[in-house]
């Protein structure tokens, strides 16, 4: 059971503008999460995503709260994450939107299903990874998801996408 971590009064005195400064200096990638539930498919983009275990090989995700995302992946206990390509920056865009903004972000993007949960694939990505729901943890506006990688591909050669290309 995750204990909840209270601020203390350091908290108050944090120095913001370093506290943004050296977040900025981790460095992160830019996927796309896909997941299929009850005929549904719907995907979006993510920096958040680092793997935590060789053995069984993990992955956790951070998908924020109020996304339609977080409600799905929970329902199909399976999800994908797509590794974008150098260049995919527009595509990237486009599943970084609102759903109530754009409810049908995949249509239009060619996908196949994952081989275990059928969630899409993107097509054009680099490469995939399917994953099985292993837990899920409240992390302020965001929820972490761990997932065991069940399966993966590599669609294309390249360089993966990272917020400065």
């Amino acid at each position: 059971m995750a204990v909840p971590i209270r601020p203390g009064p350091y908290s108050i005195r944090m120095n913001e503008a370093a506290k943004t400064t050296v977040l900025g200096h981790f460095p992160y990638g830019v996927y796309a999460v896909t997941v299929k539930y009850g005929g549904e498919e719907h995907g979006m983009t993510a920096n958040w995503v680092a793997q935590t275990s060789f053995e069984p090989p993990m992955v956790a995700v951070a998908v924020e709260n109020t996304s339609k995302t977080i409600e799905l992946i929970r329902d199909a206990r399976h999800f994908a994450i797509n590794v974008f390509l150098q260049g995919q920056g527009e595509l990237a865009a486009k599943l970084a939107r609102s759903s109530a903004s754009a409810p049908q972000k995949l249509k239009g993007i060619k996908t196949k299903p994952a081989p275990v949960s059928a969630a899409p694939i993107l097509a054009d990505a680099l490469g995939w990874l399917e994953c099985r729901v292993v837990a899920t943890l409240p992390s302020g506006d965001h929820t972490l998801v761990l997932g065991q990688v069940l399966e993966a591909g590599v669609e294309h050669e390249g360089a993966p996408l990272t917020p400065n290309t």
